[in-house]
């Protein structure tokens, strides 16, 4: 599967680098470089203390939509999945997760009119977060599920490194901040819980 993946990650680059031999002119956009689409994998960190004793090390994906003002500003809505596995379950026969969902409107800014460039965004909506507790009882299978939305604010930064005038790769490590108050699982109430993605992927400048 993971080989799957990277000839298929490796193709889209391939492909992606003969759209063109130079970037895009830093003061303006070709008509198919308006919209923008970001795709993303997640290695995800628990930060606060009401996570960090609670579940482990994490994994999850995105994707965004959005639009670009000028080479450097964008708009976009974006979502994704991030899972987190329980830490400490009391039994072998007992085990669950935390999961959460953001939908949220991102500011981005990149610096630079090079083929490298930092950026900087903001992303500010709601996290959908789902707790997730399985257990066997005499030989049956038990599923507990809660669900509870709340605030979320994501700050980020990272850089991008532009392959053509359509498409760049990206690495970027954000902040997540979900003003979670659920005490399941065994997590205390978040003020906020905070998660920190670390991040890579894909954006096209076309759609």
């Amino acid at each position: 599967m993971k080989k799957t993946l990277l000839l298929a990650l490796f193709s889209v680059l391939l492909t992606s680098s003969l759209w063109a031999d130079e970037v895009e002119p830093s003061d303006q956009l070709g008509p198919n470089q308006r919209w923008v689409e970001r795709v993303e994998g997640t290695f995800g960190i628990p930060a606060s203390g009401d996570v960090t004793s609670a579940v482990n090390l994490g994994f999850g994906g995105g994707l965004s939509f959005g639009y670009r003002f000028d080479p450097h500003f964008s708009i976009s809505v974006a979502s994704g999945y991030y899972q987190y596995d329980l830490k400490n379950v009391p039994s072998s026969n007992t085990g669950g997760n935390f999961a959460y969902i953001p939908l949220d409107m991102v500011f981005n800014y990149n610096f630079g009119d090079g083929e490298f460039r930092p950026y900087l965004s903001l992303g500010i909506g709601a996290a959908f977060n789902t707790y997730t507790l399985n257990s066997n009882e005499q030989g049956s299978a038990v599923q507990t599920i809660g669900y509870e939305t709340g605030f979320f604010l994501s700050p980020a930064v990272g850089f991008l490194e532009v392959i053509s005038p359509r498409a760049a790769i990206f690495v970027e490590g954000r902040m997540d901040m979900d003003m979670r108050s659920n005490n399941s699982l065994g997590m205390g109430n978040g003020t906020p819980s905070i998660f920190i993605p670390i991040q890579a992927g894909l954006t096209f400048f076309v759609i």
